[in-house]
């Protein structure tokens, strides 16, 4: 456990230190940005140098050395008006509450893998390109190794036992204690400037990720790619709802095309970078916009051409822009058979129907796509579209809301998207929770007394310590 304690602290400083010099290369307003940007912005670069690295050679301890070594080079170069930060740590009923969690989440990450994926394929296709690399028709030994995420990349150098499943899981969990950080901090921020419902809304969304093993506590011991998607989409939906004002920003472009390299059912979102793009293009900024649209280039060619090598098509399991003319292609027979599993699997679970039983239900799949959610998902599902579909209605009543009603539009196309291909709530639980946050935001401010609002947020505070350090017992 001690160990987990001192990696999880090693990848949080070098993912910083990568988001301070990520940030020197892509000038932009000089605003304060949360922490939690320089973090993620961090890992997508560490993530980008290695997806390019991996295309040519396995992932070793020379790879990490070598990238290593390239922070110093690029650190020295971009030496100049470098601010180191601490932040601000207040002993706090919040911050009980933080480390508490944080503790919970090293104990789970210390215990064995709870998830099958996980175990079936996961890790193997981890120590693939920790000892081979890019593996030309890999696809062919086992349709699942044909997935390709840039998550497995991250993993894949982040990882520092082979022998134990928390040296696969330890960046997961470093995820995980990320967002609690940043939930908490939104929370103090949201107090401090007197949005008491906000406050409470964004407490209810911790409380939520809390209680749904899969989101914070189970993604801590698994490897699996869902919760990143998560915790991105959860932190600039949030951060773009409430900013003052209509203003594109480097992270509205780069990060959705990272998450496309994660996993390809986040295509939706890259609206968001298109919608960002026309921004900077109104607002005579082109030259801001070279060096982030190259980048999304430098992360996403990358991510095809491996998907290429590995299953022969560019954006496998789907056969669309079929370009590549290679012996080792994956059998397109077995490929669309595979295809149609995932999506009548994700209908309606094999536990429940089997593949013929959910196709022969047609168009009625819906009812039985709900009645056989787990109950948790259920709730949030329900919680999810009501705070958008609230949100949206009333927005269209509202001027001058224009990055409040591109933000309420994205998710929608992004729900029909998940509803058509693949409607298992774990894909979307970033749009999920945010919903949930404008449902409780929504719901909170029928209470007029701001007092009696600050009275809950502190009882709330009290009864997690509580609850959360009996659990950890």
């Amino acid at each position: 456990m001690l160990s987990l304690l001192f990696y999880q602290i090693i990848i949080t400083l070098i993912c910083l230190w990568s988001g301070i010099l990520f940030y020197k290369f892509f000038r932009a307003k000089k605003e304060p940005r949360p922490i939690i940007y320089y973090l993620v912005s961090g890992l997508i670069l560490l993530t980008s140098l290695t997806q390019i690295i991996v295309l040519f050679s396995p992932i070793t301890i020379y790879t990490r050395l070598g990238i290593l070594g390239l922070l110093i080079l690029l650190s020295i170069i971009k030496r100049q008006n470098t601010k180191f930060f601490i932040p601000e740590i207040n002993v706090s009923a919040s911050m009980i509450l933080f480390f508490i969690v944080w503790t919970i989440i090293l104990l789970i990450t210390a215990g064995p893998t709870m998830m099958d994926d996980t175990e079936s394929y996961h890790i193997q296709s981890i120590k693939w390109l920790q000892e081979y690399g890019s593996v030309p028709g890999i696809v062919n030994l086992h349709v699942r190794f044909g997935f390709n995420s840039s998550w497995f990349s991250s993993v894949a150098l982040f990882s520092f036992s082979s022998k134990t499943t928390g040296g696969f899981t330890v960046i997961n969990s470093v995820i995980s204690v990320w967002v609690c950080y940043w939930l908490i901090e939104k929370f103090n921020q949201f107090k401090k400037g007197n949005n008491v419902h906000a406050s409470f809304a964004i407490l209810s969304v911790f409380i939520i990720s809390l209680a749904i093993w899969p989101l914070i506590r189970g993604n801590a011991a698994t490897t699996n790619y869902d919760f990143i998607t998560t915790s991105i989409a959860l932190i600039l939906f949030t951060e773009a709802f409430f900013s003052e004002k209509t203003s594109p920003s480097i992270e509205w472009i780069i990060w959705p095309a990272y998450l496309l390299t994660v996993r390809l059912i986040n295509f939706p979102l890259l609206l968001l970078s298109l919608f960002a793009f026309i921004l900077f293009i109104k607002q005579k900024q082109s030259r801001q916009l070279l060096l982030p649209v190259a980048y999304c280039f430098l992360l996403i060619i990358p991510f095809i051409i491996r998907s290429i090598i590995i299953a022969g098509y560019p954006f496998y399991p789907a056969t669309y822009f079929d370009f590549a003319n290679v012996d080792w292609k994956a059998d397109p027979q077995i490929t669309e058979s595979f295809l149609e599993f995932i999506k009548y699997y994700n209908r309606v679970p094999t536990t429940y129907f089997d593949i013929e039983q959910t196709k022969a239900l047609g168009d009625a799949w819906v009812p039985a796509w709900f009645q056989h959610l787990f109950p948790f998902d259920k709730i949030v599902v329900l919680a999810g579209f009501t705070g958008i579909l609230f949100t949206g209605i009333k927005l269209f009543f509202q001027k001058n809301n224009y990055n409040k009603s591109i933000i309420m539009g994205l998710m929608t196309l992004w729900l029909i998207s998940w509803f058509i291909v693949a409607p298992d709530p774990r894909f979307v639980y970033g749009i999920l929770l945010f919903g949930t946050f404008l449902l409780s935001y929504h719901l909170i401010s029928f209470i007029k007394d701001p007092g009696s609002i600050k009275f809950l947020l502190n009882g709330l505070i009290i009864l997690m310590i509580a609850g959360l350090s009996y659990y950890l017992v």
